[in-house]
């Protein structure tokens, strides 16, 4: 078993160690409720509460991990255990059991599940950016009149279906304007009384 040594949540994310759920289907569950139960016992040995979890309480809790947060890696557990090694979840008042270590836990996964929105929206913006750079229709135009005044056959074509689509366009705008401006008239006349 390695120390307690993610960092932070991007250290989490970043890790190969595999999440309790494919460790229960690969390994098996008595291997996973081995290492939540090394881990859980780190934590009961650095906070020397008086009033800690007996080995009853210690596999109930395993249990309750494993069921609640089976997406979690071993790194998961590390980091918040080592959060609350810090005092990061709050004081524990001489008492330590199956509630105050799941209180760890919501709390580490809030935690997790907001950076993981802020990575996953931070992705999709830099995604977003990255489709909206490419070529301005404009852009497109000069490129493929220039490539046409050179002789480039593909670009002549091209060009030429890009004229009809836009005098297409042109037309049904007109149109549109034409509509609305006869709508506006009639309405106009119609409110005046002529």
């Amino acid at each position: 078993m390695q120390e307690l040594k993610p960092k932070g949540v991007d250290d989490v994310f970043a890790s190969s160690e595999p999440a309790l759920g494919i460790i229960v289907g690969e390994m098996g569950e008595i291997h996973a409720r081995a290492i939540v139960v090394i881990l859980i016992s780190e934590v009961v040995g650095f906070f020397n509460a008086s009033n800690t979890m007996n080995d009853a309480q210690v596999a109930m809790t395993t249990d309750l991990i494993i069921e609640e947060y089976p997406y979690f890696k071993i790194d998961d557990l590390k980091l918040a255990f080592r959060n609350a090694m810090k005092g990061r979840y709050g004081e524990i008042y001489n008492r330590l059991d199956g509630s105050v270590i799941m209180g760890w836990l919501r709390q580490y996964n809030r935690e997790r599940c907001a950076r993981a929105d802020s990575l996953s929206f931070n992705e999709h913006k830099q995604q977003t950016e990255e489709e909206s750079s490419g070529l301005y229709y404009n852009d497109y135009r000069k490129m493929l009149q220039e490539k046409a005044s050179n002789g480039d056959r593909e670009a002549q074509k091209a060009l030429k279906r890009s004229n009809e689509t836009l005098a297409f366009m042109k037309k049904k705008s007109l149109e549109k304007q034409r509509r609305q401006l006869e709508e506006y008239e009639r309405k106009y006349r119609s409110d005046k009384g002529i």
